[in-house]
């Protein structure tokens, strides 16, 4: 198991007692990324999402053997009978130059996994986590025991009927990062869609078997803003690209905030 899947094993024995710890050293991510947020977003309009879009500008990096790099073998408390799906964690680089990495958990469906969508969540906030909200506390596989130490099967998980990837974005939030302090301040929607566009074209690469599979973006809260603004750049990027590099079939947001 990789780093980043011990990662996802962690967290796991954390998450039924998360405080808020941020800001107490002085350096407070998710703050900076909401105050930026804030400066740069007003009432949403789809003329602030215009950017040009250049397709040798995204990034896309060596993928050979991350996917099985990524694969968790079992989580720490973990029911006992085993699970029926395969599930993977890890990093993709979104901008190498700027030491720019999404953290993803990714869960496959149970049964005829193959045939079966592929959908990604996002959490909202600005600055809430997909992985410790979305995954554990929402519509993933598991949900943690009052022990804080075991897991339990969540029988309306999404992955009964699609895969799903659950994705930390922007860098700031949950586990993904820049080793660029600066980023953190200069955060805004469009650069969000642009590096999460970038994360699938570098996922698909890492996953190839689900390159023309159907495909459809989920959030909630400030979702309302990240995946329509993602649809569209997804589309573009098709557009100038002239291929279906994602098979975007549609989108779904719940409780948005779209002011």
């Amino acid at each position: 198991m990789g780093a980043a899947a011990l990662l996802v094993c962690l967290t796991c024995l954390t998450i039924a007692t998360w405080v808020d710890s941020y800001g107490s050293n002085g350096y407070d991510p998710l703050h900076r990324l909401l105050e930026a947020k804030r400066a740069n977003v007003g009432l949403i309009d789809t003329s602030d999402w215009s950017f040009e879009l250049y397709p040798q500008d995204v990034y896309v990096g060596p993928q050979d053997g991350s996917m099985e790099a990524d694969k968790i073998t079992e989580l720490p408390g973990q029911p006992t009978n085993g699970v029926s799906f395969d599930q993977y964690a890890g990093y993709v680089t979104v901008d190498p130059v700027h030491g720019r990495a999404l953290f993803y958990y990714f869960t496959e469906s149970p049964e005829n996994a193959s045939t079966k969508p592929l959908v990604l969540w996002l959490n909202g906030g600005p600055g809430c986590s997909s992985f410790g909200n979305g995954a554990m506390m929402e519509l993933g596989p598991f949900r943690v025991n009052s022990d804080g130490q075991t897991l339990q099967g969540n029988n309306y998980a999404w992955n009964n009927v699609a895969n799903v990837i659950f994705l930390e974005s922007p860098a700031g939030v949950g586990f993904s990062y820049s080793n660029t302090t600066s980023d953190y301040n200069l955060s805004g929607d469009n650069r969000t869609a642009q590096d999460s566009l970038t994360f699938l074209v570098n996922w698909l690469e890492r996953f190839p078997q689900y390159k023309n599979r159907d495909f459809y973006i989920t959030g909630e809260s400030y979702a309302g803003h990240y995946v329509p603004q993602l649809a569209l750049t997804i589309l573009e990027y098709n557009k100038l690209t002239n291929q279906t590099a994602i098979n975007l079939q549609g989108i779904a947001v719940s409780l948005i905030y779209y002011d």
